[in-house]
């Protein structure tokens, strides 16, 4: 599912049904899709979801609420 082909007007999202999507070659969880007139304190509604970065998506008129997923860091072992 890509939530950009997605027409929006707010979405928060349950915990277990969290998209992912891939924006600037690194995954992110979306914790929610808010539209910008609705947001006054992007740092507050950012707090409030718990999630640690916020993109503004100005051609959907969006805020994507996300956290980045990190790559596990490892190496082989012979």
């Amino acid at each position: 599912m890509h939530v950009n082909s997605l027409l929006v007007n707010e979405m928060i999202y349950p915990s277990y049904k969290r998209p992912i999507e891939r924006i600037n070659d690194k995954l992110y969880i979306i914790h929610a899709i808010i539209p910008i007139d609705r947001i006054r304190n992007v740092k507050g509604v950012k707090d409030w979801l718990g999630c640690n970065t916020a993109f503004k998506v100005a051609r959907e008129g969006n805020y994507w609420f996300c956290d980045e997923i990190e790559e596990a860091d490892w190496e082989y072992v012979n």
